[in-house]
């Protein structure tokens, strides 16, 4: 799945791909066997022709420890006919059934399950599982790792985000200095490629992964937006560089006539058409709970029941159309 295409088919594809993540834009442990719940059927996935759905999996890279633990996992819609876009986030500690087993497992485990030799060559039981619970049609995947999208922020030139409030995690160094803890003002704060994968990886806050999540989606839109400021889709140079910085660190199932279709979008999205949604447990869609057992340690689970995304469905639902 890795891109063994000529140079300009590999351009495209990665040009349109580079949109993609910016608005999307990281060894699976046993598991003690528990009951499986009678699942209620599901309908057919939703499909809209006029829309595609693609699933952006994020992952630490191999230089980390589970480097293929999906801690980003995002469903991007793209509607060509509205010209939008919206982006709906999953957490990665949602409990989930392992298909064909009578095994639970956290979401994020899913693809090294997949790719027990660590070399990405199937996304099938993590596509499916977002399919199950998202109701929608998956056409393509998009897997980025993350030393790529640290070298695709520094091609662009970093970029600005703004913060509400300052943001400090004791858990991650300074990437310019390692004795110090990563700290960020708020206020705006100019992030190149090492701070924004600081940034994007930080869960030290009162909501933990979910304000991760929303850290993910603010450095996403900075991201638009610079690379709207830098014509960045009609600059051949830039053009270049961003092919450059994606090479060799992302995996997809795309090929050039999906990039072909997705580049008109990319010169021309307005921001007002980007939206971005979280499957999380507050206001004001509730639709998850935590919980924490021997088993599993702490994991999250639909709050009408274990494998019940009956709700989750119609927030989806609403949410797009």
């Amino acid at each position: 799945m890795k891109f063994n295409r000529g140079f300009v088919e590999n351009l495209l594809v990665v040009l349109a791909l580079s949109l993609i993540v910016a608005f999307s834009a990281f060894v699976a442990k046993q598991v003690k066997e528990v009951e499986v719940l009678a699942l209620k059927p599901m309908n057919n996935a939703i499909r809209n022709f006029k829309d595609k759905n693609i699933l952006v999996l994020g992952i630490a890279g191999f230089e980390s420890n589970g480097p293929l633990l999906t801690d980003v996992m995002m469903v991007v819609n793209i509607n060509l006919d509205k010209s939008t876009i919206k982006s709906i986030s999953l957490p990665r500690d949602l409990l989930v059934n392992i298909k064909n087993t009578e095994r639970f497992i956290k979401i994020n485990n899913l693809l090294t399950i997949d790719n027990p030799q660590l070399k990405i060559k199937k996304t099938d039981l993590i596509k499916e599982k977002i399919e199950q619970i998202t109701n929608l049609q998956i056409d393509n995947v998009v897997i980025v790792d993350l030393d790529g999208f640290r070298y695709f922020i520094d091609a662009i030139g970093g970029i600005n985000v703004y913060l509400d409030e300052p943001l400090y995690d004791p858990q991650l160094a300074n990437p310019d200095n390692p004795n110090e803890r990563f700290y960020l003002e708020a206020g705006w704060n100019y992030l190149d490629g090492k701070k924004a994968a600081k940034f994007v990886r930080s869960r030290y806050a009162a909501t933990g992964d979910f304000s991760r999540i929303n850290h993910q989606h603010d450095l996403l839109m900075a991201v638009f937006q610079k690379l709207k400021k830098l014509n960045a889709f009609t600059s051949p140079v830039m053009l270049y560089k961003i092919y450059s910085s994606w090479n060799g660190y992302l995996y997809t199932d795309f090929n050039v006539q999906d990039g072909f279709k997705l580049l008109p979008l990319a010169k021309n999205l307005d921001i007002k058409n980007v939206k971005f949604a979280t499957i999380g447990y507050s206001k004001p869609e509730p639709l998850l709970i935590s919980n924490n057992t021997a088993e599993y340690g702490y994991f999250l689970m639909p709050k009408i029941g274990l494998e019940n995304y009956s709700e989750i469905h119609n927030f989806i639902y609403n949410f797009l159309y």
